[in-house]
Parts: structure tokens; sequence; C-alpha cells
């Protein structure tokens, strides 16, 4: 008679564990980063990278010159500045939060382009001739040119440096034409 009272109680329990597990809400944890640590912008921070472009070597250092309209802008032409959705330059969003894999956003660009972005990969370890760099992030980002063709574009970020590289690819059907690669050499942050 006990072991049958027994059984009801632990068969009672089960039912009510899977009962609670239905109607139960997973949370999960905030992310460990925010885009905005993953570009120190401030005037004087410097950035040399080098690599192939259409397989001709290129070294490049940029430098944030000043402000100009909300935006960072540095000595390359380019403008950034970070606002409550990330990192963004005058025309897309670089990197959105929430920084978890898969989050993706888009950007209209004109009626005939459209770039997508997603994060496609998140914390792990990339090593440059600037370094090794912990709890990178891969941005990955396509832009259709025709039926058959499309760029592809991946940034990897390293929380408190920024961008340590680049790549950019043409796909054609099943291939990939790389285009440039391009990392991190040497950097002076403020």
């Amino acid at each position: 008679m006990h072991t049958r009272r027994l059984v009801r109680l632990a068969a009672l329990a089960a039912l009510g564990l899977v009962a609670c597990a239905k109607n139960a809400t997973i949370v999960e944890p905030p992310p460990k980063y925010r885009a905005a640590d993953f570009q120190p912008l401030a005037i004087g921070n410097q950035w040399t990278y080098a690599g192939k472009v259409m397989g001709q070597p290129v070294e490049k250092t940029i430098t944030i010159t000043g402000v100009r309209e909300g935006y960072f802008v540095d000595d390359a032409n380019g403008r950034m500045r970070l606002d409550s959705s990330g990192l963004r330059d005058d025309k897309r969003y670089l990197l959105q939060d929430p920084i978890k894999r898969g989050h993706s956003w888009t950007s209209i660009l004109s009626v005939a382009s459209t770039e997508r972005y997603e994060i496609a990969d998140t914390g792990f370890t990339v090593s440059t001739p600037a370094g090794s760099f912990q709890d990178c992030i891969l941005v990955r980002g396509t832009n259709r040119i025709d039926q058959r063709r499309e760029m592809l574009n991946e940034w990897t970020f390293a929380p408190g440096v920024g961008i340590v590289r680049m790549a950019t690819m043409l796909r054609d059907g099943d291939r990939e034409l790389p285009q440039a690669r391009i990392e991190l050499t040497a950097r002076k942050l403020q």
C-alpha cells in the first residue's frame, strides 16, 4: 500500500513538472557585449591595416580626425557613430544590437541595392599581426548584384579594438572569388 502511494505521488509530481515546463518561459541571459563595445570612437584613434585587394598588396592607416554632424570622421572619408541600435556609417548599420549569433538586419541603400547583414559567429579568437583578440564577432553582409552574382563582405570585430579583419568575395553561382583580405597590423587607441 505504501509503495503504491509513493508511485502515485511520483507520477503526480512528474505531471506537475511537465505542465509547468509547457508554460515556462525560457529567459536568455543578456548579451555579454553591445555594439558600442566593439568600435572605440575617439579623436586620435588610429588603425593600420595590410593585406591584398584584387591581388595587389595594400597598407592603409586610418585616423579619426574629428566630429562632424554627430559622426566621427576619419582621414579616409569614413563616418561612424554609435546610437541606441548600434554602430553605423551614414548609409547603414555595420553592427547592430543585440550582439548574438543569428541576429540579422537589412539596409536599403537604393531601389536596386539592398544589403543583408547577420552576426554569423561570436566568442572566437582571431590572430593578426597586431595581436591575438578574444571574444570576436563576425558580421557577414551580402548585396546581390544580379540573378547570379552577389558581393559577400565579412568584418571581424574585437571588443575594445574595432575591425581586426575584413574580407570581400564575389560569389558567382557556386564559386567564391576573393576580392580583398585585410588584417589589422597596428593600432593606437585613446
